[in-house]
């Protein structure tokens, strides 16, 4: 005899909250193992991407419009402190040439505007040293190039749209129009999702509540007041399952980097922030107005380019380090 259906429909939502609390305790047990703020220094992966993060804090401070005079010598001698780390434990290779190059490049840069910094050239030295490996051609730091060349190149073929965009920290007072924004947006809306449900959302701040938001991601300080528009992505939790905890950053970050790259081809400079926080910070959200049921996915900041600018190098790996054959 069947159970009656209110019994088998409880009972299908005990399985339901049983199998989530199980996917949550296997999702905490892998970041406390695999985390990269636990037992970083002995674990190469872990302490490269470490560097990679400390290292792009340098480079990007180089690429706003008006850095401080002298800034980022903390940072600078911080990265040189965990480089030492790295090579200490893991020896030198290949992986140096990036940040070594970030760092010479700084030194140069800040001695070119009239700072010195004795403490860091000599620090910097002994690192070479200690390494037995100099700075290896030019990997990073800033390059000049101008809103013209940008957007000739993101109206071109695919190739030339990906390898033409590039984070953008100053613009001009500029908004963007709705009209190009509501392009961007049907251009996005043909993203791929779990099937078909479109659970992202999105939120568009101007003028004050753009600068609000920005303050409040925190990425983009010393250029809050740069962009005169901000778009907060973010995924409707209430479209998956229980099985589906994690699709909510899977679809919602599949629609946010097309989002990004139909902003660059419509010609607007744009800058992705994460919304990696804990969740106190991210409650904050509430005071913009979006609802409990959906997860940020990223701020990007956007707005007018101006007709020249500095941006950051930022190599990119060889895929040979990212892709396996199988």
């Amino acid at each position: 005899m069947k159970p009656p259906k209110f019994v088998r429909r409880a009972g299908r939502a005990v399985l339901s909250r049983l199998s989530i609390v199980r996917d949550l305790f296997c999702f905490a047990a892998l970041t406390f193992r695999h985390n990269a703020s636990l037992r970083t220094d002995r674990d190469r992966e872990k302490i490269r991407y470490a560097l990679l993060r400390e290292n792009h804090i340098i480079e990007k401070g180089m690429s706003m419009r008006r850095p401080r005079k002298g800034f980022g010598q903390q940072k600078v001698a911080t990265l040189i402190e965990h480089l030492g780390v790295y090579v200490r434990h893991h020896g030198a290779d290949d992986f140096l040439d990036y940040p070594f190059s970030t760092i010479a490049e700084y030194i140069r840069y800040t001695k070119q505007h009239g700072t010195s910094i004795e403490a860091i050239e000599r620090d910097f030295d002994a690192l070479v040293r200690l390494a037995e490996r100099g700075v290896v051609g030019r990997h990073a730091g800033i390059a000049p190039t101008t809103r013209e060349d940008i957007q000739q190149a993101a109206a071109g073929n695919f190739s030339s749209l990906l390898r033409s965009r590039h984070s953008i920290r100053y613009f001009t007072r500029e908004a963007p129009s709705k009209a190009l924004l509501d392009e961007a947006l049907a251009l996005a809306a043909l993203t791929p999702s779990a099937c078909n449900r479109q659970g992202w959302r999105t939120h568009i701040f101007f003028g004050n509540q753009c600068a609000e938001l920005l303050k409040w991601q925190e990425g983009a300080r010393g250029f809050e007041e740069e962009p005169t528009c901000a778009i907060l992505v973010t995924a409707n939790l209430k479209a998956f399952l229980f099985h589906e905890i994690h699709q909510a950053y899977v679809d919602g970050g599949l629609y946010a980097m097309n989002l990004i790259n139909a902003l660059h081809h419509l010609g607007l400079g744009t800058i992705p922030l994460s919304c990696g926080f804990d969740h106190c910070k991210l409650a904050r959200l509430r005071h913009f107005g979006v609802p409990a049921n959906e997860t940020p996915i990223v701020v990007i900041a956007c707005g007018t380019m101006e007709d020249t600018f500095n941006i950051a190098v930022s190599e990119r790996k060889p895929t040979s380090f990212t892709n396996t054959y199988h």
